[in-house]
């Protein structure tokens, strides 16, 4: 054999070898690539290898993470709604959602994602969201199913869902306490009065919180707490599972 076959033998076991010791995965090939901020060919590999492994947790973080890098917002989303309901146990699936949804304008997502919340990621929202007039005017949105062409805000002020602050203002940052929460829910259902009354620790029977909030009790709007705290910052939850109630009981339609 000459010299010259001698070298294209060697070159090509050489490159035989090569291709059998590169047997890295997937998941492999895209995690070198993330680590070398190469996201956008990172993203073909994670995506290659969830659809052949789709129980793969890892993966959807690292796709995620991806999307996040390239600012491709609707695919962070979509990635995130895939881990919610593989129902993982991760607080920032759920807060980076509320906050995607929140950004898209996706009221009657972000409303249904939140009406099947349950503990313990329910409380985290609690802890990490505050109730604030525009998410209430949100939630509502998202509880009447509504695509809007103008502010929640005005919207729910147009439907009767929200008062019209006397100075005209929206007020759209404002906290809401618990004792908000109620005068507000109030609005809502009929103005009967109760058929029970009960001792309420906070809230006496002269306030003008008790029967509101003995009619939303009543009416099955609320549960009953004989410990509620009226100047609490309201919970979000709470508010999501009262429009619920009353959106099941064709409130919005």
């Amino acid at each position: 054999m000459s010299c010259r076959h001698c070298l294209w033998a060697i070159v090509v076991v050489f490159a035989g070898c090569a291709s059998l010791l590169d047997r890295r995965s997937d998941f492999e090939r895209g995690l070198q690539l993330f680590r070398n901020r190469q996201y956008s060919e990172a993203v073909e590999y994670f995506d290659t290898h969830h659809r052949k492994f789709p129980d793969s947790d890892s993966t959807l973080y690292y796709l995620f993470n991806c999307y996040r890098h390239l600012n491709r917002q609707e695919d962070q989303t979509k990635v995130l709604e895939k881990m919610a309901f593989r129902n993982i146990k991760d607080k920032n699936i759920y807060l980076n959602l509320v906050y995607l949804y929140r950004e898209e304008e996706k009221y009657e997502a972000l409303f249904n994602m939140l009406t099947r919340l349950q503990p313990p990621m329910s409380k985290e929202v609690d802890m990490h969201i505050i109730l604030t007039r525009q998410l209430l005017a949100e939630l509502l949105c998202g509880a009447a199913g509504k695509t809007l062409q103008t502010d929640p805000i005005v919207f729910c002020i147009s439907r009767g869902y929200l008062p019209l602050s006397p100075d005209g203002q929206l007020y759209e940052h404002d906290t809401l306490t618990t004792a908000n929460l109620i005068v507000l829910l109030d609005r809502l259902v009929e103005p009967v009065y109760p058929r029970n009354l009960h001792r309420v620790q906070k809230i006496p029977t002269r306030s003008y919180l008790y029967l509101p909030y003995m009619r939303l009790v009543d009416q099955e709007i609320l549960e009953f707490d004989t410990h509620i705290i009226p100047n609490q910052i309201a919970s979000v939850i709470t508010a999501v599972r009262a429009l619920d109630r009353l959106d099941k009981r064709n409130r919005f339609d």
